[in-house]
């Protein structure tokens, strides 16, 4: 596994604990070799993960969309591609990665994680996706997610394989880690 892809907000949380979480994650891909491929925004969540990355001089890629490109939140360090939309967007940052991660973030990070999590529920591909579920951000979610299951609202076997590629961790070391084995899992399966 050589590149992941980071989908995460743009703002700063109110809790310090992602801020950190972020930056973690971001220090811990570079300090493995790892690149980081990510929404290109220099601020919020996006900035801390690069900024961890970039303390340990590692690879950081931003695909970013012409709109915000020009309000100047690029950073001229990072590698950038500009994409004409979002959709290319997620697809340029999907298609480059390896797994694919979600930090804490709202509506365009739960846009980015469903897609890719039930494209591999679909068997679309097999890269795993990961979920840094600090201070349980995730947790309502995942719930939902279960009650879906439950009340028979979701597919089996689409949910098995959905599963197969989930890891979900509070802290970034044991999430890499998780990513790290699912990764191998699959790819000695294939």
């Amino acid at each position: 596994m050589q590149t992941v892809a980071v989908y995460c907000a743009s703002m700063i949380p109110r809790t310090e604990e992602m801020a950190k979480a972020s930056e973690e994650f971001g220090a811990l891909l570079a300090s493995k070799g790892m690149t980081l491929v990510f929404g290109g925004y220099n601020q919020g969540l996006m900035g801390q993960v690069a900024k961890g990355a970039a303390r340990n001089n590692g690879r950081i890629v931003g695909v970013t969309i012409p709109r915000f490109a020009e309000r100047g939140t690029v950073n001229e360090e990072w590698e950038t591609h500009i994409s004409p939309d979002l959709a290319q967007r997620r697809r340029k940052m999907f298609d480059m990665a390896d797994a694919c991660v979600a930090l804490p973030g709202g509506f365009g990070t739960m846009d980015e994680l469903t897609e890719v999590w039930v494209e591999g529920g679909l068997g679309m591909h097999k890269k795993p996706v990961g979920v840094l579920n600090v201070n349980d951000y995730y947790t309502p979610f995942l719930e939902w997610r279960q009650r879906a299951l439950d009340e028979g609202l979701e597919d089996k076997l689409r949910a098995d394989r959905m599963n197969k590629l989930l890891v979900v961790k509070d802290n970034p070391a044991d999430l890499l880690d998780g990513l790290i084995s699912t990764w191998e899992t699959v790819n000695r399966q294939s």
